[in-house]
């Protein structure tokens, strides 16, 4: 997908929504993503309440690192506090995806941590995924959590909600959550079967 990179950044944004859509990390108008703009003084960002499935260029709003609107009609997702202040606190993201996987939820919501230790792909992507509790969505106290928790990896699952995956480009926050709910889902069948198995003796 590196051709993803010549589109502009509300065409980048669409066509993420769209696969997110497809692929079911989404429902509806569930989940929110942002590009951080050239200069670093605004985001783009899609507006509240719509419809990932069916987003247009007119769904996005440009965002100051103030929380104003500066261009654009509508309002910003309700999660714009925690997309601002990951910006915030980590100069190297400039895009996020908020999303809403099933396999990933199913799997933190029975066993509280997300397994990052059982595919290769997911260890070495994803390192680790730190799960944090249960806040407001779309409040301050979610946002401070999220930041308290950033590490290395790319994902953070907020528990009994969804989860958020970040990176430098758009496609490297879309692979990071595809990654994670791919994880969930072979881990999830595999305890279906029996009891999964660790890498052993992992180096990292």
């Amino acid at each position: 997908m590196s051709w993803l990179r010549s589109l502009d950044e509300k065409d980048q944004i669409i066509f993420v929504c769209r696969r997110l859509y497809e692929k079911g990390l989404v429902a509806g108008a569930d989940g929110n993503i942002s590009m951080m703009l050239s200069g670093g003084n605004s985001v783009l960002i899609t507006s509240s309440g719509t419809h990932k499935g069916l987003l247009t260029r007119d769904d996005l709003l440009t965002v100051g690192m103030d929380g104003k609107v500066v261009k654009g009609h509508g309002h910003p997702s309700s999660e714009l506090a925690m997309h601002l202040a990951i910006y915030a606190a980590e100069e190297r993201t400039k895009a996020i995806i908020h999303v809403h996987p099933p396999w990933t939820l199913a799997v933190t919501l029975s066993r509280g941590i997300f397994p990052v230790d059982y595919l290769v792909e997911s260890r070495m992507l994803l390192k680790d995924v730190p799960v944090v509790p249960f806040r407001r969505p779309g409040g301050e106290g979610l946002a401070r959590e999220v930041v308290n928790l950033l590490g290395e990896g790319p994902a953070i699952v907020l528990a009994n909600h969804g989860a958020v995956t970040r990176g430098k480009t758009i496609q490297e926050a879309f692979c990071a959550a595809e990654c994670l709910e791919n994880t969930a889902k072979i881990f999830a069948l595999g305890s279906m079967l029996g009891t999964p198995r660790p890498i052993p003796n992992w180096k990292g």
